[in-house]
């Protein structure tokens, strides 16, 4: 009877265990967000190969002698020391390519390992030379060669990268990202993000509704309707940089672009603060914290501008919490670490099932810009063409029908910014049938670049 007692308590110990692993496991996961300025800076190129890393092991071979310094010749520039091995001081000469490590004392028969950052790109790091001495008289024989490990340092990727990933990969056109709340209801707005553009951010002014919108002239209009890609110039507003930054990164997550990869996904965190009973994200996941926003935005008579000031607040709360160095685990797929666990205001969410990221992600080696876009034309009948701009130019834009006539002009060497742009255009005088049409840009300063492209359509009544 002892024994089967002692055999119960111990697997109902282990149940115990198990049941509360998940959870201990869940509260030290990593997430990650992203933060305005980041998202504004010009993406690097990810992936791209710039060194190496390298260790050596260097042994003291020597009878009964105990060293103080070691003498390393390699065939590769050093650009940081990684571990010192426990050296205190370094001397380097030749090139970076020779050192003198001192400050610590090596017993006969030990090893010590040092490991450095290095400017060979590929494998083969390698000593063509060393030795040990004591107080300055060398110890045994000049060592030949030792060949490193080696593992390749990459460009990690900034913010400007993951925004262009992310638009370029994870959000589709033409739904796009939207900000706001899309509805019939008359003199409201919100915005559709569909393309990268780093102007988009960061935001400055106060956070507020979508009250008005500034056009190029600096006049203000009521924001009414449908926004397309508004850079900061259009609506300056803390809370809309805010938002739109915290949901790319709920984005990344559902996609598996950031860890955790597998528990609660970001946007199903609970947002509850215990010290702060007046906070509106209270008892919320951040989704449907978010989805709340989206009404305020669109919906300005229901809410007060202090309204918009907590708002904002527990958004921008969110995005320091995770914010922080961009490290790659993978560059294909493309997984970035996470940064910190969750804080006191964050809690894992029970009520949702622990499933792996609906990976979508591809990789972001050589994941370059796209200097120009003409973009394929939607809905059908057609109502816009939209086109990216790498620069300003001058921009002419006309549309075809299969006997190559110009069936309608809608840009002549029109001057347009540099960014996402919008032409509107009402096929609805035209017969059904295939049409193409055509942009040319060229550049303001007169310079011979040009670009051209077209794309085909169909009309059908």
């Amino acid at each position: 009877m002892r024994l089967r007692s002692c055999i119960f308590r111990f697997f109902s110990i282990s149940l115990m265990v198990l049941c509360f692993l998940p959870v201990l496991i869940l509260s030290q996961a990593k997430y990650r967000t992203f933060n305005q300025n980041d998202l504004a800076g010009k993406k690097v190129k990810t992936g791209r190969i710039i060194g190496s890393a390298t260790c050596f092991v260097f042994k003291n071979d020597s009878t009964g002698i105990t060293v103080t310094s070691l003498h390393v010749r390699m065939n590769s520039t050093i650009t940081s020391i990684v571990d010192s091995g426990g050296f205190t001081a370094f001397t380097f000469g030749h090139k970076h390519k020779e050192f003198a490590a001192t400050g610590r004392t090596v017993a006969a028969g030990d090893s010590v390992t040092l490991c450095f950052n290095v400017e060979k790109k590929g494998p083969g790091a390698k000593t063509d030379g060393w030795w040990w001495d004591t107080n300055g008289v060398r110890v045994g024989n000049r060592r030949t060669k030792l060949v490193g490990s080696y593992n390749a340092i990459q460009i990690q990727p900034n913010g400007g990268s993951v925004l262009s990933y992310l638009y370029k990969h994870i959000i589709k056109r033409p739904n796009g990202l939207l900000i706001g709340y899309p509805t019939d209801t008359p003199n409201v707005g919100w915005i559709r993000y569909k393309t990268d553009d780093r102007k988009y951010f960061p935001h400055t002014d106060s956070a507020r509704c979508f009250d008005s919108v500034t056009d190029g002239r600096g006049r203000e209009h009521p924001f009414i309707g449908e926004l397309k890609n508004p850079h900061v110039k259009k609506h300056n507003n803390n809370l809309l940089g805010e938002a739109h930054a915290l949901k790319l990164a709920i984005v990344a997550n559902d996609s598996g672009v950031t860890e955790p990869d597998t528990g609660t996904r970001l946007g199903d965190l609970i947002y509850n603060d215990a010290l702060n009973s007046a906070d509106p994200a209270n008892g919320m996941t951040i989704r449907r914290f978010l989805h709340l926003v989206d009404s305020a935005l669109t919906f300005c008579r229901h809410f007060t501008p202090l309204d918009y000031l907590k708002f904002d607040s527990s958004v921008s709360r969110i995005n320091r919490a995770f914010d922080g160095p961009y490290i790659a685990i993978s560059f294909k797929p493309f997984l970035l670490a996470g940064t910190n666990t969750l804080p006191a205001f964050l809690h894992p969410n029970s009520s949702t099932v622990s499933v792996p990221a609906h990976r979508l992600n591809p990789s972001i080696l050589d994941d370059e810009p796209e200097t120009f876009d003409l973009y394929q034309n939607y809905p059908n009948p057609f109502k816009t063409i939209e086109f990216n701009l790498q620069r300003a130019g001058l921009v002419t834009l006309k549309v075809y029908n299969l006997l190559g006539q110009v069936v309608a002009t809608l840009l002549d060497r029109a001057q347009m910014d540099q960014g996402q742009q919008t032409v509107q255009f009402d096929g609805h005088g035209l017969a059904s049938g295939v049409y193409f049409y055509r942009i040319i840009a060229q550049n303001l300063d007169g310079s011979p670049q040009t670009y051209q492209a077209v794309k085909r359509m169909v009309l059908m009544k």
